[in-house]
């Protein structure tokens, strides 16, 4: 396969997450996918994590993991657009991500690997080259790990965020200045809370915070955010601060780091000059937001890639369709994002049973 390099003086990335399927993918979600690939032809394509429903017992089989597998290439392979991708909290509970990645690297579209000695499996930086040859662009992929007990999840490990710094050091020296770079890994950090508006009490449209942020519910500060994002669910981050954000502010080279995990949250915005974002999930068999499930691109100039632009592309955009169609679909659209979520949803739900018990027996006593 030929280097990743700028052509025309541009490149384009596209990322896409949370496809979070078993055994056969659902037609709907490659529909998605290839019908994103054949609209805006990416230059590469990122998976951010949750290919697979590693949680299911069926995907605790190799053949089942490998063929799910063999059917995410496909779309990659019969339009010759080469591909990287992170592992998810959900992946890795199937077979292990090294097997995965193993299978991955089988299509001959995949540029993803693994750095030796590292914690967590498929961590690698990405050079893009400019038309001479040059580091024009860098993207770092990480393992974000998984979960920690009780529905929390693990920080990165000290010895991710050192290599991030020393690589970031060796393409300094490589191409005589810091590298303009992006960072892709499946859960968000803590840092995207600062996009957000926090409410002491729970106003009309705020989501409950996690983790160290549960106490308070938030809205999307609107002066932050760039236009037409939209925030749908709890921002799950980690537990605790790994310090991978404060890293990434040192030197100035870092442009955005752009996350999955949370479904139905597809915002983006600075973060001391940061951009910190969502990509949509774009899976039909796994919760979503509906007809605007989607994929996020990223489209670079070469003659200034620090001035790079990002967009969502929903499932709408693409087919004109305004709702999911189908009871199954609807159904899996309702299903909690997380243990809070769930927990929520069973209050409500016994709440309203409750109310329901009180009526039947209210009716039967004055009948």
């Amino acid at each position: 396969m030929n280097n990743l390099k700028f052509r025309g003086g541009t490149f384009k990335i596209m990322q896409i997450t949370d496809i979070q399927d078993a055994v056969d993918v659902d037609p709907e979600t490659l529909r998605l996918i290839c019908a994103a690939l054949d609209a805006e032809k990416p230059d590469l394509a990122v998976l951010t994590g949750d290919q697979l429903k590693g949680f299911m017992r069926k995907m605790q089989l190799s053949g089942n993991v490998e063929r799910t597998i063999r059917q995410i290439c496909r779309p990659f392979e019969e339009r010759s657009i080469p591909f990287t991708l992170a592992f998810g909290n959900h992946d890795i509970q199937a077979v292990p991500a090294t097997e995965q990645l193993d299978w991955y690297r089988q299509s001959p579209m995949c540029v993803a690997r693994d750095t030796p000695g590292l914690s967590g499996c498929g961590n690698h930086s990405l050079v893009i080259e400019g038309e001479d040859g040059s580091p024009a662009l860098n993207l770092y992929v990480l393992n974000s790990h998984g979960s920690a007990g009780l529905g929390g999840y693990e920080p990165l490990e000290p010895d991710q965020i050192g290599w991030y710094r020393d690589t970031r050091e060796a393409l300094r020296e490589r191409a005589g200045d810091y590298v303009p770079s992006l960072l892709f890994q499946h859960i968000p950090v803590e840092a995207m809370y600062r996009l957000l508006t926090p409410h002491d009490k729970k106003v009309k449209g705020a989501i409950r915070g996690f983790a160290g942020f549960k106490n308070k519910h938030y809205t999307l500060d609107e002066s932050k955010i760039r236009p037409g994002g939209r925030l749908r669910e709890t921002l799950c981050v980690p537990n605790s601060d790994a310090g991978l954000f404060e890293a990434a502010c040192e030197k100035g080279e870092m442009l955005g780091m752009y996350f999955g995990h949370d479904h139905m949250n597809s915002f983006a915005g600075p973060v001391e000059g940061i951009d910190l974002g969502y990509c949509p999930g774009c899976g039909f068999a796994a919760y979503g937001d509906g007809v605007l499930r989607g994929v996020r691109v990223f489209e670079f100039d070469e003659a200034d890639v620090r001035a790079y632009q990002t967009r969502v592309v929903t499932y709408a955009q693409l087919f004109h369709i305004k709702h999911v169609k189908g009871l199954r679909r609807w159904l899996i659209d309702q299903a909690p994002s997380s243990v809070a979520d769930a927990v929520s949803k069973g209050l409500k739900l016994l709440l309203a049973l409750g109310i329901l018990a009180a009526m039947i027996i209210t009716l039967m006593i004055l009948l």
